[in-house]
């Protein structure tokens, strides 16, 4: 089993997006039945775009406080993922699961363990952005985060942040990796092709080889509630998304 975390600092850059749409791109690679997308993050929005209503069924943060058994939260798409919401929460009960995650930083590492997935499983965890508890428990058990950012001037002010926090990560787990990836890449923009170079020249080979490029089928695709590989399987997005796909599947491999 190999666990890659989705993550970024700042909001806004199409994070759960990229969860969705990569995990559908690995199933499309590996097959169906080997690739898990989970939903960490309490705006409980991963699940839609599999064609599923999260807000009427149980989820991840049920598991937690005992609501619920972990296989009773998966969901299985049409689309090759099975997908694991977070589950429609009060506060109160957000806030309960939070206690959890904070009490012990292993608990999603425990937990996938127990699932019982088979040592060629990928598992994809989407995160809120920001360095928070459920930042923290992709930290401990992943083998490969991707943050992703946008071609601007408001993520290239997080990259420090978002360093600090790999390279906290990297001191304890020598074997985590990451990779960025840049999201909604306008080709015909000078500031997004600085802002690519400029990440390029400091992450180096940590910076995805493929940027997803800003394409109007993405979010058709979320309007009808489904991956845009499916939606759209010649677009240029879907072609960005299977490279990447290529690429998460040689660092795992390693």
């Amino acid at each position: 089993m190999k666990v890659v975390g989705v993550v970024s600092i700042k909001g806004g850059v199409g994070k759960t997006t990229i969860s969705a749409n990569l995990s559908a791109a690995l199933a499309a690679r590996l097959g169906a039945g080997r690739v898990t997308v989970v939903d960490l993050d309490p705006q409980n929005g991963l699940a839609w775009h599999f064609g599923f209503n999260a807000r009427e069924v149980q989820g991840i943060s049920h598991v937690a406080v005992g609501a619920a058994d972990w296989h009773d939260v998966v969901l299985t798409s049409e689309f090759g993922v099975d997908c694991v919401p977070y589950g429609p929460v009060t506060e109160a009960e957000r806030e309960e699961f939070e206690r959890v995650l904070a009490a012990d930083p292993n608990w999603i590492g425990s937990q996938l363990q127990a699932a019982g997935f088979d040592e060629d499983s990928v598992i994809l965890i989407d995160t809120p952005p920001g360095h928070s508890v459920y930042l923290q428990q992709v930290l401990e058990c992943g083998d490969l985060v991707l943050p992703v950012v946008l071609a601007d001037a408001g993520s290239s002010a997080t990259l420090p942040t978002m360093e600090t926090v790999l390279s906290d990560a990297t001191a304890r787990r020598p074997q985590l990796e990451s990779a960025y990836i840049v999201n909604q890449a306008d080709p015909d923009d000078p500031l997004s092709r600085d802002v690519i170079d400029l990440l390029r020249t400091v992450l180096g080979h940590r910076l995805a080889p493929t940027q997803v490029h800003l394409d109007e089928s993405v979010r058709e695709a979320l309007a009808f509630q489904q991956p845009v590989l499916s939606y759209d399987v010649h677009g240029q997005a879907s072609h960005d998304l299977d490279r990447l796909a290529i690429f998460v599947i040689d660092i795992l491999s390693r």
